[in-house]
């Protein structure tokens, strides 16, 4: 899912993303949710805007979508008069359009999920706004309008049953700790539940054992706590919950936030600590640093399967060093909504009138802590928008609520919740309801099945920020994305791609842009995952363009000079066959690459018309050409991804083996080409390059000329003619994927 805010204007230097979204959408504090001032259900908000330029800011589409309903707006003068008009100063504007939203947060069934948003109370449509009319995020919709007078528009999303358990993992309250979170879709902060019995310890063991001989314990202990993670800008940020028993529902943070508490620059580094800490296997080990565990479980395997995570965390009174890893400790992403985050899913309130009667809300009122929690209160409520009952949810107005005295004088009086003060408001006549419904009609529309029992809302703001974490490129974003691209060959990479985007923590517009940016020119978007001896866009034909799922490319008569580049004297790819090549006396013949008559890389002569091919055979330049996203290249190259995947060890072969491999132990890889035909592995070698080069660090400078200059310096900087396209193709990500 890809989302933005409503309304889009540039972010200052120092704001933060939840910061930019809230200034984004300004709150009337009265038409808030999921209760408005009157306590009725609300299931949006209202977002108050003043026009201040010379043409009216657009009311945005938040994702990509398609227009379910729509209403022209009426004029001005009708706006201004009854029945639109139920304010005593001006009237409420009438225009609205409807979107749903069908996308992807993760894998598989449960990843697909639908929602719906809806924009009310707008002056203005634009023209591209049609039934059925598909609508890409960042497209305007049309302008804010008025409420009862106010300058403002009601904005909400909302889903049915089934995609509610998509979106959030669950269909109940709270969270169930007692296994560990979903796995189709992970983003945002990681989690821990830790049980009561959790021992802290005063530092963490040698070569990251999971003995905890030799170490002191500072804390065992007594009740649950919860610990979560954040991963950002380099940093690591740890934070640890305890519930308060004297408030339902809150959770109390235990001291500072850690930040770094681990090393400097913790997520710049996790490439290295996986180096260091999971010897044999590197890979599943960067994911238990990045995820707590192990996700991709079809291609990642943790050896030895109980390696330790330890880190630094707070418990009551102190901070310790933890092993997170630990069986009893139950991992979460923000994909869980975890419920001592403050999410909860309310559905106890099984009226049909519109006031609140949710034991759960009131409880947080009574507590004083329904203002701090309620943007993160999950709501299943009856459409505010369909005609057919109004009366069901609004004749309380002149009939009185069950928990209210009503007296003869037509007062109804209530107590207010948590205290012992009571109210009282004076029920409508039958004329004053009577015109209360015909102003509610005349906003409401006909919603089809929407309309017809409960639906889910969340917080709009809290919605967009909460899924501003989760990148996950459905097909529609892929296919913007690498628009030359057919559709068989993105969707043959696009789960790998986003796979391997949350693993290595590409997780912003801008790490992503980047990564797919530079992928682009390497791999011909997704087209060519293997080096080739001619060009493949003047020969896509030449059999070095082939499938390998049979083998790898090796023919000893191809003589085109590229490969044989690889292997000359003074490469830093780590090639055994370096300046092997041979001529029929068994000479050794020093390779000069050349041209052929349409500009091919060819041996020159007269060194081509002697050469031998029995004695002059393809090495390891051809065996190890580029292969995968970022087009991994040479023996050495190979050997370092093979030993972080776990399938090589260092003690299979030696240092510098190129510099002597008659004597020196030569690494042993058979099958190259499970670089060019397993998705996940070409797009993952291409993250490992990132991760170990550090990548992440340039990339979090921003999407310009120098940050992408830098950028392509790590990954060819033998290629700068190419640089000037490798920063339009990130601009163009960017374009689609930020909030410009």
């Amino acid at each position: 899912m890809i989302i933005s805010p409503p309304f889009l204007r540039d972010k200052e230097a120092t704001q933060s993303d939840s910061d930019w979204v809230a200034a984004m959408m300004p709150v009337n504090s009265r038409r808030g949710y999921p209760l408005n001032a009157s306590e009725s259900w609300h299931g949006g908000i209202h977002i108050s805007h003043t026009d201040a330029g010379t043409l009216p800011e657009k009311v945005r589409a938040i994702a990509d979508g398609t227009v379910v309903s729509f209403r022209q707006p009426s004029p001005p003068w009708k706006r201004d008069k009854f029945p639109l008009k139920y304010a005593p100063v001006r009237g409420t504007d009438d225009g609205y359009v409807l979107l749903k939203h069908e996308t992807e947060i993760g894998s598989g069934e449960n990843g697909k999920v639908v929602f719906y948003s809806l924009y009310m109370h707008l002056k203005f449509l634009e023209a591209e706004i049609k039934a059925d009319a598909r609508i890409y995020r960042k497209e305007p919709l049309g302008s804010s309008g008025m409420c009862d007078g106010q300058n403002e528009f009601h904005f909400q999303v909302f889903c049915d049953d089934d995609n509610v358990r998509k979106l959030t993992g669950r269909k109940i309250e709270v969270l169930d700790i007692s296994k560990d979170g979903r796995t189709d879709a992970v983003y945002g902060d990681i989690h821990f539940y830790l049980p009561a019995g959790t021992a802290f310890y005063d530092k963490a063991p040698e070569n990251n054992s999971t003995s905890t001989t030799g170490i002191s314990e500072r804390y065992t202990s007594n009740e649950p706590l919860y610990v979560s993670m954040t991963l950002a800008q380099g940093n690591c940020t740890m934070v640890t919950r305890q519930k308060n028993t004297q408030t339902d529902g809150k959770y109390n943070l235990l001291g500072e936030p850690l930040v770094n508490a681990d090393g400097e620059d913790y997520e710049y580094n996790l490439y290295k600590t996986a180096m260091r800490n999971y010897k044999e296997s590197p890979s599943a080990g960067f994911e238990l640093l990045r995820f707590g565990r192990i996700i991709n479980t079809e291609h990642e395997t943790l050896v030895p399967a109980d390696a330790a995570l330890w880190m630094t965390a707070s418990y009551p009174g102190g901070t310790g060093v933890v092993n997170l890893a630990a069986a009893d400790i139950k991992k979460f992403s923000d994909a869980d909504f975890p419920h001592w985050t403050g999410w909860r899913l309310v559905d106890d309130d099984n009226d049909t009138h519109s006031q609140c009667n949710s034991a759960i809300i009131r409880k947080l009122q009574e507590a004083g802590s329904y203002e701090s929690q309620s943007n993160r209160l999950i709501c299943r409520l009856p459409f505010e928008w369909e005609k057919s009952t109004i009366d069901a949810r609004y004749k309380w107005l002149m009939t009185g609520l069950p928990w209210e005295q009503c007296t003869a004088e037509n007062t109804a009086i209530w107590q207010v919740p948590g205290t012992q003060e009571t109210r009282d408001r004076v029920l409508m006549s039958e004329e004053d309801y009577g015109r209360f419904k015909q102003h509610a009609e005349a906003l409401c529309f006909d919603p089809g099945t929407l309309g017809s029992g409960r639906l889910w809302h969340l917080d709009p703001r809290e919605f967009i920020e909460h899924f501003r974490k989760c990148i996950w490129l459905d097909k529609s974003d892929l296919s913007r994305i690498y628009s030359k691209t057919s559709e068989a060959i993105r969707e043959k990479y696009r789960i790998s791609l986003n796979a391997v985007l949350a693993k290595y923590g590409m997780n912003t517009p801008g790490r992503v842009a980047h990564f797919l940016g530079q992928g682009a020119i390497e791999s011909q978007s997704l087209n060519l995952m293997v080096e080739g001896t001619v060009s493949f866009s003047h020969h896509p034909e030449h059999p070095s363009f082939a499938d390998e799922t049979n083998g790898y490319y090796s023919d000893s008569t191809d003589l085109y000079g590229y490969f044989h580049n690889y292997e000359r004297r003074g490469n830093d790819l780590g090639n055994v066959a370096k300046s092997e090549l041979r001529d029929s006396r068994n000479n050794s013949l020093v390779v000069v690459i050349g041209r052929d008559s349409r500009n091919r890389p060819v041996l020159t002569s007269p060194q081509q018309g002697v050469v031998d091919a029995s004695l002059s055979h393809v090495g390891d330049g051809m065996k190890f050409r580029g292969r995968g996203f970022k087009q991994l290249t040479g023996l050495s190259n190979y050997t370092g991804y093979w030993t972080y995947r776990g399938w090589l060890h260092r003690t299979d072969y030696d240092n510098n083996w190129w510099e002597n491999p008659q004597r020196l132990r030569v690494p042993i890889i058979d099958t190259p080409q499970n670089i060019s035909t397993i998705p996940y592995n070409c797009i993952d070698s291409g993250g490992h390059f990132s991760a170990k080069n550090g990548v992440l660090r340039r990339t979090d400078a921003g999407v310009t000329r120098d940050s992408s200059r830098s950028v392509s310096m790590i990954i060819n900087r033998w290629d700068e003619q190419s640089f000037g396209r490798r920063y339009q193709s990130t601009q163009k990500v960017y374009s689609i994927l930020g909030d410009l």
